[in-house]
């Protein structure tokens, strides 16, 4: 591959949800001074993928399309994507090295995200899936069904990590098991279970909606497994610190996150493997370099602690970068970054959520559908918007997107 090297005004490396966002806001605020400035998109992938919705692919409750655009379709000339991987950052000559050459740049936004977290634990990459990126979700879906279709009558499928993914995925399947594959496939069994290492579900959340979610998913003939650290996995059954040897067929991990700032920054400049900002989410050494997302360490002045890795805390930092960067533009001042948090949907399979909105709380369809439309609304053209309402509307009442492309050429 030839290499290239050139400058960009402002460089956003990652197109996930801080990136994205940081780049629809700069376009349209730029577009609005109407500064000649450009924006140069990176990333790996030549999508945007709306992560909270990759559960729900993995589980064909959507299509791929539902929860991934295509970054050339929305990041329109002047501005550019490169679609290339980052290799390292050097703030101090204020250059990026990818593998297709070297950029360099007046400001730059880090939103490079996190990678699954395996915890050292023997056999976890190799025996498990996961759902964090869109091929993962598709890998475990093309799995799941190949599954269904061979001669065996029973699936044991093992979800460890009783946080918010590992319930959404539980919460997902359950759903999926109960309506489609027992229509589908009444000759086929799958038991689920959840393993949790902690003595309650959704830890960060009060009582009452840990116990709603349980009972919930026990309801739905999920097996609940608190307390409980995973010690090994292999392909036949992943054993426990107990000693206790769980049968599994598939294993899909929820359980944290590995920070990855130091794989692209020198160690001297992270903390924590993520990257130290201040309140404008500037790097606490370099005010060119701003980080959203996972792999920015936000603190909350609040109470000293640390902003979540949320979906949500990602958006809102991507639009405030946005607006500082073209404050400074324009050699003005904006106030500084706070977080604060529209409320938590925790979804547990198809129109069935509990939504908490400041003090109100709503269980069941309600709640799904609040999710789903401030998911639609997140989504980029009116177009796009009206398409995949109808579609979630037709998919309500039909079938999920059961398809065994295992042995295509």
């Amino acid at each position: 591959m030839e290499k290239i090297h050139e400058k960009t005004d402002i460089l956003i490396l990652g197109a996930g949800i801080g990136g994205y966002e940081a780049y629809r806001t700069l376009a349209k605020k730029l577009k609005r001074i109407r500064s000649p400035k450009i924006i140069t998109v990176i990333d790996q992938n030549n999508y945007f993928t709306f992560t909270p919705m990759l559960h729900e692919a993995a589980t064909g409750a959507v299509v791929p399309y539902h929860c991934a655009i295509p970054l050339r379709s929305i990041i329109k000339a002047p501005h550019r994507f490169l679609k290339t991987r980052v290799e390292h950052i050097d703030p101090v000559k204020k250059t990026v090295t990818t593998d297709a050459g070297k950029i360099q740049y007046d400001y730059c936004v880090m939103a490079l995200g996190s990678q699954v977290n395996y915890f050292n634990i023997p056999g976890a990459r190799e025996h498990t899936y996961h759902v964090r990126t869109l091929s993962g979700a598709l890998r475990l879906q093309r799995d799941f069904v190949s599954n269904l279709e061979k001669c065996t009558k029973e699936i044991n499928l093992t979800i460890v990590g009783g946080a918010f993914t590992g319930v959404e995925v539980a919460g997902q399947f359950s759903h999926f098991v109960k309506t489609d594959i027992e229509k589908l496939y009444p000759d086929k069994k799958v038991h689920i279970r959840l393993i949790q290492s902690n003595e309650f579900l959704l830890p960060q959340l009060p009582q009452k909606i840990r116990k709603h979610v349980a009972t919930r998913l026990r309801n739905e003939n999920v097996e609940i497994y608190l307390n409980s650290t995973v010690k090994k996995v292999t392909a036949e059954y992943l054993e426990l610190a107990n000693g206790e040897k769980i049968p599994s067929d598939m294993n899909i991990w929820t359980t944290g996150f590995a920070n990855t700032a130091a794989c692209y920054l020198d160690k001297d400049f992270c903390e924590r493997e993520r990257v130290p900002v201040t309140s404008r989410l500037q790097h606490q050494k370099f005010t060119h370099l701003y980080a959203v997302g996972d792999i920015a360490l936000v603190v909350d002045p609040n109470n000293n602690s640390f902003y979540p890795q949320l979906g949500e805390a990602a958006h809102k930092e991507g639009q405030y970068v946005a607006k500082h960067i073209i404050a400074d533009i324009q050699h003005k001042k904006i106030s500084e970054f706070r977080f604060k948090s529209f409320g938590t949907i925790i979804p547990l399979g198809s129109w069935d959520a509990v939504a908490m909105i400041g003090p109100f709380t709503f269980y069941g369809p309600i709640a799904w559908w609040l999710r789903r439309t401030a998911y639609l609304l997140f989504f980029p053209g009116l177009l796009r918007k009206i398409k995949i309402a109808i579609d979630w509307t037709l998919h309500s009442i039909s079938h999920r997107y059961i398809i065994d492309v295992e042995n295509e050429i």
